[in-house]
């Protein structure tokens, strides 16, 4: 097990990593110079990972002090899947911050996580990451990090079972050979876009891309962004030009891009581009497009950071259902952020009549079916997620498959399993009383 992430806080993940190592897997590990131990909220994790003897590095392994970024968030599992996305392993990243008293506050940040069964794409990753980690910790410090490495092209995998066509590539490339990088690739896939270029960016503010954007806008293609609260609308950001804003750097003036040299271009017919939605504190922290059926993700902001700078990694998935399973997510965030479109779901009143029985190994009386189903259609996030004591996952995905008519339907909830089920049951004395 190979794992490259820029930040890991959360002593369970280590705890986890731990344990397959104890099991017999080896494992290698390799961070950001910023998250290392001397960063008190990842000391705890790192104090684990230690005394488990789990083998790490960070970006100085190669005798500098650090690249631009190690900004990677992937595992390579048994040479065969990959886990990757936008996602950090932390507990702002994956299930929202802690006040004084270790109380969570808020919901985490917007992310995802794609698992990949691709022997192909597993050795491709396994390639990038043997270039990073050299002979590990100590020795030669042949670790190679930023412009060190091999020069990545686009590469072209399949998944395993389904053929399922998936692009990858690695950053940085140097400035200099514009062509090829990852930035040019993502104009190409932009310029293919024909009906909708879905945007959910932490950090959006290249030029080029958002030009291209523009030019498939103006041919019909729908374009519309959700970016996060604190980068939405610095002067640098392109979620401006697609809502035809135009908003000058400190020194008074539009921004030019530093690396091709575009000038900022506010869109005439603008596109919808919106600030998040989220809880306070919560990042929008996505990193991806949906391209008509294909989608862009990754650790890679639409950056020249991310393209010239970073150890990044990005991958394009050709297929509908994976772009279907995104649109979701994006139309939550858009109405979350733009309060335009958003669906009502009507609480469910019908008398209801299923039967008891077991569902996920928890048994349940017909009269806690009832009250279960009407807990699940009508109570709040809140309801769910503090007082119910569902995990936020849990929570928010119930929400989103309302109406939910039977338990074998909330049974195949992402989520909700066993844990919530129970939590469920236990909640409906709760529930009734209120």
């Amino acid at each position: 097990m190979d794992v490259a992430i820029y930040d890991l806080d959360l002593v369970d993940i280590a705890a986890a990593i731990v344990n397959a190592k104890a099991r017999g897997v080896t494992v290698r590990l390799i961070t950001e110079e910023d998250n290392n131990p001397l960063n008190l909220e990842n000391e705890p994790a790192f104090f684990v990972l230690d005394a488990g003897n789990v083998p790490w590095i960070d970006d100085t392994e190669d005798g500098s002090a650090g690249s631009g970024l190690q900004h990677n968030k992937f595992i390579i599992v048994d040479g065969a899947r990959v886990l990757a996305g936008s996602t950090n392993f932390t507990q702002s990243g994956m299930l929202g911050d802690l006040d004084i008293n270790g109380q969570v506050v808020n919901n985490g940040n917007a992310n995802n996580i794609v698992v990949i069964q691709s022997t192909q794409m597993a050795a491709v990753y396994t390639t990038e990451f043997n270039q990073m980690w050299g002979d590990g910790p100590g020795g030669l410090q042949n670790s190679l990090f930023g412009l060190s490495k091999v020069d990545h092209v686009l590469e072209t995998v399949y998944t395993d079972n389904e053929g399922i066509r998936i692009d990858v590539q690695f950053s940085p490339k140097s400035s200099t050979q514009y062509a090829g990088s990852t930035l040019d690739n993502i104009q190409t896939y932009v310029s293919q876009a024909t009906s909708r270029i879905h945007i959910a960016q932490f950090a959006f503010s290249h030029q080029d891309v958002a030009d291209r954007m523009e030019e498939q806008h103006d041919l019909g293609a729908d374009v519309k962004a959700v970016g996060d609260n604190s980068f939405q609308t610095r002067y640098f950001s392109e979620m401006n030009d697609i809502g035809g804003v135009v908003v000058l750097n400190p020194n008074g003036v539009e921004e030019v891009d530093s690396v091709t040299g575009a000038p900022n271009n506010a869109w005439t017919d603008p596109g919808q581009s919106f600030k998040d939605g989220l809880l306070p504190n919560d990042k929008l922290h996505h990193k991806y497009l949906i391209l008509d059926d294909v989608v862009l993700t990754g650790s890679h902001n639409i950056s020249t950071a991310g393209a010239f700078t970073n150890d990044e990694n990005m991958f394009i998935i050709h297929d509908t259902t994976v772009a279907a399973k995104f649109e979701g997510e994006f139309a939550m965030r858009f109405c979350e952020a733009s309060g335009l479109s958003c669906p009502v779901v009507e609480p469910v009143t019908e008398v209801c009549n299923e039967a008891g029985g077991t569902w996920e190994g928890v048994t349940f009386t017909a009269e806690e079916v009832c009250g279960t189903l009407d807990i699940a259609n009508n109570a709040t996030l809140t309801q769910l997620d503090i007082d119910a004591a569902l995990d936020v996952r849990a929570a928010n995905n119930t929400i989103a498959g309302r109406a939910i008519i039977s338990m074998s339907q909330l049974a195949t909830v992402s989520y909700v399993g066993t844990s919530a089920l129970t939590k469920l049951k236990a909640y409906i004395p709760v529930w009734k009383a209120i």
